[in-house]
């Protein structure tokens, strides 16, 4: 028996040498293998370590190491003047639960919020190709002045970077965060309103968890963010769908919905996906029916920084000293999405809840990028990238549109977007959604659905095109490759 357990220890030994284990810990993986598989069955005696290190050619104390751990873990019993052997409960355990028993496995069900997770399908990050929706350029990132700034900080703050950060988020960067909103985006906070998160998907999974109940409804836009949905819906929220028009939320039609309504979801700024801008006096009136509905507002300035008419419009947030909006704003797109950092503004009574709520999810974000951004932003380097980026994006805007017009005009029609980034465009001339979205694939081009962003009907067929993140060239490349698909396709439809 030695002989033939040592060569296959041998064997199992080899498999493991790129691995950078060290010997003893080689000697045990290949035990404990042979006897989960059964190769090694209950009370088999192994041989003593003196023997085994002699057949292996290394020193004893490895093996009797190997030994005394696979002892420690209940896989060998270890007798005074009898021998090493295998445990009888461990080898029957593994014998009738192993990897060469039939028996099925057990499956535990999930809960409920486990099932409607599962169903929702999650919430996909865009991709760095044409025409993915929301993806910056990130090859226009000031990369260096950032770098710059994290090996400074990463010397002289190492213990701070190196440890664990204040839940409600780095009291410098919250600062810069409340005197950023305050002047360019209108909204009325302090430092001690502001919790660094994330993502904005962070903070609209909690603000759906902590302020609703099962069987509450929220208003949402139609179309809108599918982020949003997923998150009420986990939360076991109803979703009131209120129609969307060329100046935004339908705010009269939710006015006129019967029953109680606990909030509504609004992306004013630029209304995703359409790019409309929420009038003001539908502004106002949404005010007004929160005060008397007793109802919250959730504000999604996602991309409120990038209007490529006029100056950016302010937030709703700033008209309302009520404390019934919770405005949400992220790094993501201004900066970079590997950046993870987002921030909920809440009414003051409600920090508490959030900050205590967030040490139960994940504690904190990370010290480094925190403490990098608030020194970009208080250098001058955050308002400076996205002034940049409002030019850039906007030249990239009208080199778009011009070059849609003389590849895909054929098939579908777009809506002039101000701001953003992104398009939204209608199929025509019996062009498919479905069908041209298949197409897209097949050539390596996200194609995003516009009809999948609706919840009730009359829906659009078409698309959602992000722009920003293409050079000119780029993106009219794709245009024509997609124009030739579509184009084939057709032709073979008028021939059937």
């Amino acid at each position: 028996m030695r002989d033939k357990f040592a060569g296959s220890l041998i064997h199992l030994l080899e498999e493991q040498i790129d691995t950078g284990l060290n010997l003893a810990t080689r000697i045990q993986n290949a035990i404990r293998r042979q006897i989960i598989v059964g190769a090694l069955k209950r009370k088999d005696r192994l041989p003593s370590s003196r023997t085994l290190a002699a057949e292996l050619g290394i020193a004893r104390d490895t093996v009797e190491a190997a030994y005394q751990h696979l002892e420690s873990e209940g896989f060998l019993t270890r007798l005074h003047g009898s021998g090493t052997f295998v445990t009888e409960t461990g080898s029957d355990f593994l014998r009738d639960h192993g990897p060469r028993t039939r028996r099925r496995n057990v499956e535990i069900e999930t809960g409920n919020r486990g099932r409607i997770a599962l169903n929702l399908g999650g919430v996909r990050d865009p991709v760095t190709r044409a025409f993915s929706a929301a993806m910056p350029d990130l090859r226009a990132f000031p990369s260096s002045t950032w770098n710059r700034i994290a090996s400074r900080i990463m010397r002289e703050q190492a213990a701070c970077v190196l440890n664990y950060s204040d839940p409600q988020g780095l009291r410098d960067l919250r600062e810069e965060i409340a005197r950023y909103l305050a002047a360019h985006r209108g909204v009325r906070c302090n430092a001690d309103n502001v919790v660094v998160l994330t993502s904005s998907q962070q903070a609209l999974a909690m603000i759906s968890s902590l302020l609703l109940d099962p069987g509450d409804v929220v208003a949402v836009e139609d179309p809108g963010y599918p982020g949003v949905k997923a998150a009420l819906k986990m939360a076991g929220a109803d979703l009131l769908p209120v129609p969307v028009d060329g100046e935004g939320l339908r705010v009269d039609v939710l006015s006129r919905r019967r029953g109680p309504i606990r909030g509504v979801y609004v992306t004013p700024s630029h209304q995703y996906p359409t790019g409309v801008t929420l009038g003001f006096d539908r502004r106002v009136a949404l005010i007004e029916w929160a005060r008397s509905n007793k109802a919250w507002i959730i504000e999604d300035d996602y991309d409120s920084e990038y209007r490529y008419e006029g100056a950016p419009i302010s937030c709703i947030q700033g008209l309302d000293p009520s404390g019934a909006i919770l405005y949400v704003g992220t790094f993501t797109k201004t900066l970079f999405p590997g950046v993870r950092i987002a921030y909920l503004v809440a009414p003051s009574y409600l920090v508490k809840t959030f900050v205590t709520a967030r040490t139960l999810v994940d504690g904190h974000s990370a010290y480094l990028n925190q403490a990098v951004l608030a020194e970009f932003m208080s250098g001058g380097h955050f308002t400076a990238h996205v002034r940049r980026m409002r030019e850039l994006y906007k030249g990239r805007r009208d080199a778009f549109l011009e070059a849609f017009d003389r590849h895909l005009s054929p098939f579908a029609s777009f809506d002039v977007a101000n701001g953003g980034f992104q398009i939204t465009c209608d199929v025509r001339n019996g062009v498919g959604e479905a069908e041209s979205i298949r197409a897209a694939a097949q050539l390596g081009i996200e194609l995003p659905s516009l009809r999948s962003l609706y919840l009730a009907r009359p829906q659009r067929s078409g698309w959602v095109m992000g722009y920003v993140g293409l050079a000119p060239q780029e993106a009219e490349a794709a245009m024509r490759k997609l124009a030739r698909s579509l184009g084939s396709g057709s032709q073979s439809r008028r021939r059937v």
